[in-house]
């Protein structure tokens, strides 16, 4: 109970200081330099076929990044944070739900194959 409470309270107390230091630094094009890593990123997840079995958020991922790049050049950098941020959390779900997606695809197939069997076997006379 008491260490659930410590946890809470240290939680809380690194939101704010992430909140004060995006905030303190909303002012200055320090979004420009996390670009790369986030179309680094966006490129991961493409290479794990994120547009085939994750489209929605990978395309959420790319959306957010065109809409940051506005927003720096309208010098809202605030913003630009926030959906650079939104932007990696939605690429690094492509990323990890593709192979995920990719897996059920192949396990469903591999059980229709198997019903398939099934009934094949079935339809054979029985040995006496």
């Amino acid at each position: 109970m008491k260490r659930n409470k410590i946890s809470r309270y240290l939680l809380i107390g690194l939101a704010a200081l992430a909140l004060g230091l995006a905030g303190g630094c909303a002012g200055k094009d320090m979004v420009s330099s996390r670009f790369p890593a986030l179309q680094a990123n966006i490129s991961a997840a493409k290479a794990v076929e994120a547009e085939m079995y994750a489209p929605v958020p990978l395309k959420s991922a790319e959306t957010k990044l065109e809409a940051a790049r506005l927003a720096v050049q309208a010098k809202d950098m605030a913003t630009a944070n926030r959906l650079v941020d939104e932007a990696m959390m939605d690429a690094d779900y492509a990323r990890a739900a593709a192979p995920t997606a990719k897996a059920k695809n192949a396990a469903m197939v591999i059980r229709q194959a198997i019903q398939q069997v099934r009934a094949e076997i079935e339809l054979l006379p029985a040995v006496n």
